[in-house]
């Protein structure tokens, strides 16, 4: 027993225990890191997956998810706008819009992100 009593003492003089400042540094240099590698695959999944942004000929103007995997959402398809059901099975055509729907305005924080994954794209041209 006092032997088991002398090893945990000595090996707790042994092993001093990191600063504060020291603890403090190493978490922040940690969460640097993971906020890089988000970004840094956020990048990679852009420039593999080039069909994720809206094209000049076809594009989402609205989406209202229904359920966990349902949605409805208006796109546009040459200058026309058409409502569509998705589901994970289907996707249905359900009615052409007589007056358009006006695209809502994206927020400010989604813009400077668009602008830091796709600097060359059209539509960051423009702002």
């Amino acid at each position: 027993m006092n032997a088991l009593v002398a090893l945990t003492s000595a090996s707790s003089t042994a092993f001093p225990s990191a600063s504060p400042t020291a603890d403090l540094l190493s978490m922040v240099m940690s969460l640097l890191l993971v906020l890089v590698v988000i970004i840094a695959l956020a990048f990679l999944v852009k420039k593999l997956n080039p069909n994720l942004a809206n094209s000049d000929e076809f594009k989402v103007v609205r989406s209202l998810p229904l359920g966990s995997r349902e949605r409805l959402m208006v796109i546009e398809i040459d200058n026309a706008q058409h409502l569509i059901g998705v589901t994970p099975h289907s996707v249905n055509y359900l009615h052409k819009l007589e007056t358009p729907l006006q695209e809502k305005e994206l927020p400010e924080l989604a813009k400077k992100f668009g602008k830091l994954l796709n600097p060359q794209s059209p539509s960051n041209k423009k702002n």
